[in-house]
């Protein structure tokens, strides 16, 4: 919910309907238009000791593991670029406390100016 001031500029993760998710990370994908790029928030959080991680291989048809392989590719994969070039992890855990997701979004917010 803190994020939520900023959803102009960031796709933030939902629950689908009836789930009940164990989240251990938050993914979050920085909006095309945003006036940033997912690398520069991504290096504020860390100057400020906030951890990220990106989001697996993204596209993996360009990962080299895959390079040569046979493989179907259906439509042209521009979700799995986007989520390859703009989105990002917070990981999350029981062990924080109000504070340090206080922190965490501050030090997001801050990012995005």
């Amino acid at each position: 919910q803190a994020l939520m001031t900023y959803e102009d500029r960031l796709i933030l993760p939902e629950a689908t309907p009836g789930s009940e998710p164990s989240w251990f990370g938050f993914p979050i994908t920085v909006r095309e238009g945003a006036g940033i790029t997912r690398d520069a928030i991504v290096a504020h959080l860390e100057a400020n000791r906030v951890k990220t991680r990106l989001l697996f291989g993204g596209d993996l048809t360009r990962q080299p593991a895959y390079e040569g392989v046979p493989m179907r590719i259906h439509d042209d994969l521009r979700n799995a670029e986007r989520i390859m070039t703009s989105t990002f992890w917070v990981g999350i855990y029981p062990g924080l406390d109000r504070a340090m997701l206080d922190y965490t979004a501050a030090t997001i917010g801050s990012a995005l100016g």
